[in-house]
């Protein structure tokens, strides 16, 4: 499913939110309008993420999200009960533990890049953005892996980039700030690992649980944070956290 479907998907949603009684859409109730059930419109459905994001545009015409935004607010707070969970496991003495970052919009937040390309994908503009270190660090997940580093724990990346965009990925993260990891993980492109008997037609879904179930023989996966319910479904992590993520879906 593409990220535009995804859209879609949030765009009838977002539509919910917008029925009034009898199910009809708030959009047509006065100058003898007949009632629609049509989804929220995708532009208004733009605007409200841009405003969820706090959008802010640069003199070059460059979309940026803001620190105070509502967003960071609710990264924050996801990611602040996600270390006392880890500090109360850490005092408890759990063994060998990790924890697993998903990369794009949990390790690094891509919000200024979706916006600039009106929040469609393509994967040419994607790799550019990658080769040139578009993306930037999200602060409280980087402020996360460092402690979590600093107390003895292992940071593990785990992405659906594939495999080709490894190594300027990884060098991104060290230089944003991203401790060096006990391993990354990227999605295959030519010969899969014998651990995942789908080979290189897994599922986001598949991949990245049986690339945990991989991590969990050696390591106690205590946290595992990513912004898609297909980087959290399958197990082998004590605690999930799922970051906001309004802008596309991913199965």
């Amino acid at each position: 499913m593409s990220r535009l479907s995804g859209l879609l998907k949030l765009a009838a949603a977002a539509a919910v939110g917008a029925t009034v009684a009898g199910g009809a859409t708030a959009i047509a109730t006065t100058g003898g309008w007949s009632h629609s059930h049509e989804p929220a419109n995708i532009g208004q459905v733009k605007l409200d993420v841009k405003a969820y994001y706090g959008d802010t545009v640069d003199a070059a015409g460059k979309h940026h999200y803001s620190d105070t935004s509502t967003f960071v607010k609710d990264t924050k707070r996801q990611v602040d009960d996600a270390k006392q969970y880890l500090a109360r496991r850490l005092a408890r003495g759990v063994k060998n533990p990790a924890i697993v970052l998903d990369v794009d919009d949990t390790s690094e937040v891509t919000y200024g890049w979706e916006a600039d390309n009106d929040f469609g994908f393509d994967p040419v503009k994607q790799q550019q953005a990658i080769d040139n270190g578009t993306f930037v660090a999200n602060k409280p997940v980087l402020e996360l892996a460092n402690w979590a580093s600093q107390h003895g724990v292992k940071v593990y990346f785990l992405t659906g980039r594939n495999e080709f965009q490894g190594p300027q990925s990884l060098k991104n993260l060290a230089n944003e700030g991203f401790p060096a990891p006990a391993g990354a993980f990227f999605k295959p492109k030519t010969t899969a690992p014998d651990y995942l008997p789908c080979g290189l037609t897994c599922t986001t879904l598949q991949y990245k649980s049986g690339t945990r179930a991989y991590i969990s023989r050696t390591s106690t996966i205590v946290l595992n944070l990513g912004d898609q319910f297909s980087d959290l479904t399958g197990g082998f992590a004590e605690h999930p956290v799922k970051l906001p993520n309004p802008m596309y879906y991913l199965p």
